[in-house]
């Protein structure tokens, strides 16, 4: 074999085992090991003892995190906190916990059998577990609620950098489809004092929408709705769709926006305002391509370019007027007018 050659057979064999590395991240995550160190060093064995584990096997899962940075050492052999551990901690106003709590429980498990859905179409989520994704989590409290906070956790830079990059004080009412908690219409309306909002969602996130709302201050200016967008959406006069077209194929994903356009308000000022990771029209590396295969494999939803997204609209009665990059991973803002 040539230099080359080798180097590049060493390069793949060691992408083979990145795996690992990234399950025992999210291992650390679901048993709270940033936890046990965030206010000061810990010993391997009061580490085991406070994670309910072995200290020899825990001492393993922990050293591909000490070598890559996640957790440190100190002279005494005991693990510390670093920058990375700290954003997996619990308290931390910015957690990704709960995000890497769903990848420990659920989004790792969408691959166990790829050939399912290349096969047949079908998500390799449902003979996984039995149910499609969101049925699981109606009758899976538990994992639910991860799948809840881990949607909170990562949405919340994003919520604030759709509310820094668009004029909602002159958007009329606006419609939040598939709020979830609230999150992103708390932070538009706290940023944008004269902006007034409608939230719709199920019964149980709108609840805690409501609640969230209230706690933020902004609750005046919002009502919280509940209901199916699939069967109705509230009039308004801008729509807000954050990941939540992703989630579906092409023909779900135009019920929604058909369900939209029916109710839209406002004339020519009405707008559709769409939140999503945007693929590039050619292959690239980035977020958007791995998230395409979390929906290929989980949810039977996709990613889409900007000129899938311009067809989907245009079919639905919309035209794409422009797209613009955020201020958080991946995400970009894009926006359509009724035709």
């Amino acid at each position: 074999m040539t230099t080359s050659s080798v180097a590049l057979s060493d390069a793949l064999v060691s992408r083979s085992w990145g795996f690992l590395g990234d399950r025992a991240l999210q291992t650390a995550a679901e048993i709270g090991v940033a936890d046990h160190v965030a206010h000061g060093p810990a010993s391997l064995d009061a580490l085991a003892e406070a994670t309910g584990t072995l200290p020899d096997a825990l001492g393993r899962l922990l050293r591909p995190l000490v070598a890559d940075g996640f957790l440190g050492l100190d002279e005494d052999g005991a693990y510390v906190r670093t920058e990375q551990s700290a954003l997996l901690e619990s308290a931390h106003p910015e957690t990704l916990r709960p995000w890497f709590r769903l990848m420990y429980r659920i989004t790792y498990r969408f691959l166990d059998d790829p050939l399912v859905t290349l096969r047949t179409g079908r998500p390799s989520f449902e003979s996984r577990f039995g149910d499609t994704y969101f049925g699981h989590m109606a009758r899976n409290p538990e994992d639910s609620a991860v799948f809840t906070a881990a949607m909170d956790s990562f949405s919340r830079r994003t919520a604030r950098a759709v509310a820094a990059a668009y004029d909602f004080s002159a958007a009329g009412l606006t419609a939040d489809i598939g709020g979830g908690v609230g999150t992103l219409t708390a932070e538009i309306l706290a940023r944008h004092p004269g902006a007034r909002g409608v939230l719709l969602d199920l019964p149980e996130p709108a609840g805690a929408a409501r609640a969230a709302l209230d706690a933020a201050g902004v609750g005046d200016r919002v009502e919280v709705e509940t209901g199916d967008f699939f069967a109705a959406v509230p009039a308004a006069d801008t729509y807000l769709l954050s990941w939540i077209l992703h989630d579906w194929d092409d023909e779900r994903a135009l019920e929604i926006l058909r369900r939209c356009r029916l109710a839209q308000r406002g004339g020519e000022r009405g707008r559709l305002l769409v939140v999503e990771a945007v693929l590039p029209e050619r292959p690239a590396p980035g977020f958007a391509g791995c998230l395409d295969l979390v929906m290929l494999f989980g949810l039977g939803g996709r990613e889409r370019t900007e000129g899938q997204y311009a067809e989907l609209f245009a079919a639905a009665g919309y035209r794409l007027t422009g797209t613009r990059a955020l201020e958080a991973p991946g995400m970009q803002l894009i926006e359509a007018c009724p035709v």
